[in-house]
């Protein structure tokens, strides 16, 4: 596996990107109040732009090349934050008719501007500049276990990082999720094969119909050659799931394909019992918040000692994520955590470590 090939290549998922709109076109915008169609018009044309009256209540607005950004900034100042979802856009290349069939298609101002924000993020998963790195999972005696692949984005020079963060907010705020969660997907599976054991996160909201959004993914690990077993799918935001069956749905075409499964920040909220009655996973990683500090509340100490014991019960193997110190390292070891993780243990990095290695704070 070589890093530095995950930034160059064709991008698989293309065929799934937004189409961008026309270099030269008209944008159609409907006010939401027919009435406030002048005013939006003198903003318009004190921009420079030239927007006609074509169909009643709307106004066409054509625009050049590098002019469409412009345009958007322009249509943001006019309305507000609460018009921008009444108000109703429509991107047409140059020539095309304003009529009733294209009317129908016009969406959301709101919506528009998310999307032309996140332009970028399009234009990063089209170019596939992006990476994986890897954070070492240890079993509680300091033996590596496995790897969490994690998405970090790149700037065109290549060597500039974009956080996850970044990147995830920005996909939530163009309804990119899916782009975004199957990206990362596909280049985890890429970029771990020969790796070991993987931990791959992924959004169930992301996924739509589990039997076709999951096909490439299964067919992406068996064309890398890494066996199912070595392959868990981790279920980020776990505690935000609100149709539950539908999770169940997507676990179990995991599971059929031979793949683990497990829930993050268990512990977290109310949910989590009723959660695990359902999904049943094979690892539960212990919320953030449950271990850190650990070592100066004993309520906390408890609770994981009683979460642990239930777990091992049930035959789920139970993570300590987000390990810091090494006192508290010590206490959820003394609580019995079958794996560890946490930067005390092996930061993220763009490269995995050697099979047979030990954590640095074994």
């Amino acid at each position: 596996m070589s890093d530095t090939s995950s930034a160059s290549g064709p991008c698989v998922d293309c065929q799934l990107l937004p189409v961008a709109p026309p270099e030269s076109g008209i944008l159609v915008v409907a006010p939401p109040l027919a009435s406030s169609l002048a005013s939006v018009g003198q903003q318009l044309e004190s921009a420079g732009f030239s927007p006609r009256s074509e169909v009643p209540s709307t106004l066409s607005v054509p625009y050049g090349p590098g002019q469409l950004g412009a345009l958007a900034e322009c249509l943001e100042a006019a309305f507000s934050s609460i018009e921008q979802h009444d108000a109703r856009v429509l991107v047409l290349p140059a020539g095309a008719p304003v009529d009733l069939p294209a009317l129908l298609r016009m969406e959301t101002l709101a919506g528009f501007l998310a999307r032309a924000r996140a332009r970028w993020l399009v234009d990063l998963l089209a170019e596939h500049r992006a990476t994986t790195w890897f954070q070492p999972v240890f079993t509680a005696d300091g033996r590596l276990y496995a790897h969490e692949c994690l998405l970090r984005g790149l700037e065109r020079d290549g060597r500039t990082i974009i956080p996850p963060g970044v990147l995830y907010s920005a996909a939530a705020a163009g309804d990119l999720m899916f782009h975004l969660d199957r990206f990362a997907r596909l280049l985890a599976i890429r970029n771990g094969a020969g790796v070991g054991r993987l931990f791959i996160n992924f959004t169930p909201t992301a996924i739509y119909n589990p039997a076709f959004c999951l096909r490439s993914t299964v067919e992406a690990v068996r064309e890398a050659g890494i066996p199912s077993e070595l392959v868990v799918f981790e279920v980020v935001e776990s505690q935000r799931i609100e149709d539950v069956r539908h999770l169940v749905r997507i676990l179990d075409t995991y599971r059929a394909a031979g793949f683990g499964v497990a829930l993050d920040d268990f512990g977290e909220g109310f949910a989590s019992l009723n959660l695990l009655d359902q999904v049943r996973p094979d690892v539960v990683k212990l919320d953030i918040q449950l271990v850190r500090g650990i070592d100066a509340n004993p309520y906390r100490a408890t609770i994981v000692q009683r979460i642990v014991a239930m777990a091992r019960d049930l035959g789920i193997t139970t993570l300590a994520e987000g390990i810091e110190t090494p006192d508290e390292l010590r206490v959820v070891r003394e609580a019995g955590v079958d794996l560890v993780q946490g930067y005390l243990l092996g930061r993220p990095a763009a490269r995995p470590l050697p099979q047979g290695a030990f954590a640095r704070a074994a």
